[in-house]
């Protein structure tokens, strides 16, 4: 098949797993082109065979206050299909880019299927400016599938959808985020914990809260550290917070790392401390490293994280819930190492690339078909 690829090309969740798809799909065989306005960072710096990638250009003009990217984007979606008939487009975060697919349909008949991630549905989909086209353009879909069950009922009832909505969760390539070696791990022994967060600093995230919980930690285990990777527009309130509290010797904070299974296998616990999410890529990452998880008790996070099992589950804003839950995963390494042996065989039971990426050929095939 011939299958366009829309997203955003940043490193949040959802330009991740739709550049990880199509380059998977490539694999397979099907030629894949990624439609964005700038190149996905997942795929900065290297060419993958049977991948293209289109930018979108978006004019400025004095009469715009903001640029019309919606229309410039399907624009772009148009002559690429044109261009090089394509058979199917997915789009993944369904604003705006469900309605720029709606568009391309209308006008050459190209069928789109749509998946949610989170945001698009839980935040910027139940906005009133947004919602009446918003799920007009989705309704008008051939097709929708949402990363967690949490997710498709969301979506069913703030966006009041009545299409069928289908569920493939998030994947990794376990390969490629796999645990550190065993005597790496054994070399750690009587080392505290790493601590590591990774996401944009988006005030969804609340990392204020991790960073409270450390506090809380140090004044026990002195030598535990915290790793913040990421950028946004949160990251300064971080760090003044971190220096307020005294813990410049305690949070690292590195920015965007490309190195994410490397820094993964040099770390002890991932923790997540969202207000909401729709299921969490870095999750899955960090658990087919092999760490146990302590994340908050939200959205999809309860369908990855088992409580007890291979993390532990908290209160949404309770640092003293997550220090304790940290503290207790620092004092007993073999807890620790038995949690993130569970966490491993959670992923490679069900996110794993064999696992799920025959569920969206199959979910295009049918649409293809129809």
């Amino acid at each position: 098949m011939k299958i366009g690829f829309v997203c955003f090309p940043t490193v949040g969740g959802s330009g991740i797993l739709a550049t990880r798809l199509g380059v998977e799909l490539s694999k397979r065989g099907h030629e894949i082109h990624l439609i964005s306005y700038e190149r996905p960072f997942a795929v900065r710096g290297k060419d993958q065979e049977n991948v293209s990638v289109h930018l979108v250009s978006v004019p400025e003009y004095p009469l715009f206050k903001y640029p019309p990217y919606t229309v410039s984007l399907a624009s772009g979606i148009l002559q690429v299909s044109q261009e090089f008939d394509l058979d199917l487009i997915n789009v993944h975060y369904a604003i705006p880019h469900s309605v720029s697919a709606f568009l391309v349909k209308t006008v050459a008949r190209v069928p789109y299927f749509v998946t949610f991630h989170g945001s698009d549905v839980t935040i910027l989909g139940k906005d009133s400016s947004f919602l009446p086209i918003n799920a007009m353009s989705l309704e008008n879909a051939d097709g929708l599938t949402a990363v967690s069950e949490y997710l498709r009922e969301q979506a069913r009832e703030t966006l009041g959808l009545k299409k069928d909505i289908s569920v493939i969760p998030n994947f990794v390539n376990s390969d490629v985020f796999s645990p550190a070696e065993p005597d790496v791990v054994q070399g750690r022994k009587g080392r505290q914990v790493v601590i590591v967060h990774i996401s944009n600093f988006r005030p969804v995230k609340r990392i204020e809260v991790l960073v409270e919980a450390m506090s809380f930690v140090v004044q026990v285990a002195e030598g535990t550290r915290l790793v913040l990777v990421g950028e946004g527009s949160e990251r300064q309130r971080i760090e003044l917070l971190v220096k307020r509290l005294g813990l410049q010797k305690k949070v690292l904070m590195t920015g965007f790392r490309s190195d994410i299974p490397e820094l993964l296998r040099c770390s002890d616990v991932l923790v997540l401390c969202s207000d909401i999410e729709g299921a969490g890529l870095t999750l899955l990452e960090a658990m087919s490293c092999g760490l146990p998880v302590v994340a908050t008790r939200v959205g999809g996070i309860p369908e990855i994280v088992e409580d007890g099992k291979n993390g532990f589950l908290v209160t949404p804003r309770s640092p003293e819930e997550l220090a304790d839950r940290i503290l207790r995963l620092n004092s007993d390494r073999e807890l620790r190492l038995k949690m993130g042996e569970e966490a491993r065989r959670t992923v490679l039971e069900h996110f794993t690339v064999d696992k799920v990426v025959p569920m969206y050929e199959e979910a295009y095939r049918r649409i293809v078909s129809d």
